[in-house]
């Protein structure tokens, strides 16, 4: 009968060093692991717009009122406008103010036309913001 030798896994190489597979087999298996397993959050946050550099530059800056009447009529904080000066006076408001936003209060009543005419008009001279008022009734 012919005896049939069982053979071991070695953990030496030939060299007599240490197989350094296994070991290496388990490193990757641990590395695939911690990947698979990992959450990679974003975290979503609100846009802030930070204020300026300096207060004082927003304390300087002043609102600029455009009324609208029923009839068409405009006014620029407080004084009548002719519709062929709106764009100047626009203009010189922006720059007294050190404000490229206005403010539109039209009436109920007033027409379209004379809304877009002023929007139009501000786009033209550069204004940025245009903000509209409605009053409660």
């Amino acid at each position: 009968m012919a005896r049939h030798r069982i053979r071991r896994a070695r953990s030496f190489s030939e060299d007599g060093e240490p197989d350094m597979t296994p070991l290496i087999d388990c490193v990757f298996l641990l590395l695939i692991f911690f990947m698979v397993t990992t959450v990679f959050l974003q975290t979503k946050g609100l846009e802030v717009d930070m204020p300026a550099d300096s207060q004082a530059e927003e304390e300087k800056k002043k609102d600029i009122n455009v009324a609208i009447d029923q009839y068409g009529k405009i006014q620029i904080g407080g004084q009548d406008v002719v519709r062929e000066a709106l764009k100047d006076k626009l203009k010189q408001a922006v720059e007294e103010a050190n404000n490229d936003n206005i403010i539109i209060q039209a009436d109920g009543e007033c027409a379209q036309k004379d809304v877009v005419y002023v929007v139009d008009s501000a786009r033209q001279v550069g204004i940025e913001g245009i903000a509209f008022v409605q009053e409660k009734e």
